[in-house]
């Protein structure tokens, strides 16, 4: 069955592995896999994480490899990255390695990928469908302000029913001072992402920021179900872990995809 996750202040990222709240016997070579294939993109990245080892143990070992659509080709998890390039938010103390895929086309959306590889443990395999472009119906927003409310953008959408979750990251965001000039703030600042349920097929996502923007750039992004059912169950201990677009011997975690539509430009006047 799929379900959506509540509104919240979550990213569309690879997560830390000490999140999730396992059962102790676990074997301590369990690894956790976290794959998030985004649409456009040329490469491919894989966290490997060991969640039931010390910081002073070495990273998981392992194979893998991605499958494109109709097995037109194969590229193999062979380039290992800095940790932080895998999209890690939080401090791993645990150990953990970030693998790169360089694939012959961009990753489509609307597409399915396979993914085969070898864990500590044993083999694991995974499949998933990259959600086709959340469609949005205006590029451009005029608000207005008012001191007596808080601010608050609202972006109509279409989702297709490969779309669990949308995210609206932020960048280029501009804050105007008392005296009318204007610096430039992070999206952190301002409460950016926000991850929604998708309501298919057409809903109003009301994204709440914590100053007044004086103008910024929204983009919008559809998440498929992997990543949405296990943001939502992330929190609950249960064993078998389900199949989150991965599965086999000694390895759990998410295998998922990524679309993002064309940015929308936003100015509260």
């Amino acid at each position: 069955m799929k379900r959506a996750v509540a509104v919240g202040l979550l990213t569309p990222i690879a997560l830390s592995a000490c999140e999730w709240r396992d059962p102790v016997e676990l074997n301590p070579d369990m690894v956790v896999l976290e794959v998030l294939l985004v649409a456009g993109e040329s490469e491919a990245r894989m966290l490997a994480v060991l969640p039931h080892r010390g910081p002073e143990d070495a990273p998981p070992e392992l194979s893998a490899r991605l499958r494109g659509p109709g097995s037109a080709w194969e590229a193999a998890f062979s380039e290992t990255l800095e940790t932080k390039a895998c999209r890690i938010e939080h401090v791993l103390y645990m150990p953990a390695k970030c693998l790169r895929a360089a694939l012959p086309e961009p990753i489509r959306a609307g597409a399915a990928y396979r993914l085969r590889g070898t864990a500590p443990l044993g083999t694991f395999t995974g499949e998933t469908r990259v959600p086709d472009h959340p469609v949005i119906s205006a590029h451009t927003l005029r608000l207005g302000w008012s001191d007596d409310y808080e601010t608050a953008i609202p972006l109509r959408y279409r989702a297709g029913s490969d779309i669990g979750s949308l995210s609206f990251g932020g960048r280029d965001i501009f804050l105007t001072l008392e005296d009318g000039t204007e610096i430039e703030v992070s999206a952190d600042d301002l409460g950016l992402p926000q991850t929604v349920a998708a309501t298919p097929p057409v809903d109003t996502a009301w994204l709440a920021t914590g100053t007044r923007p004086a103008r910024l750039h929204l983009l919008p992004s559809g998440l498929g179900w992997e990543w949405t059912n296990m943001e939502q169950l992330k929190d609950e201990t249960m064993q078998p872990w389900p199949n989150f677009g991965i599965e086999g011997e000694g390895v759990y975690g998410y295998f998922s995809g990524m679309a993002s539509s064309q940015p929308v430009l936003v100015f509260l006047q």
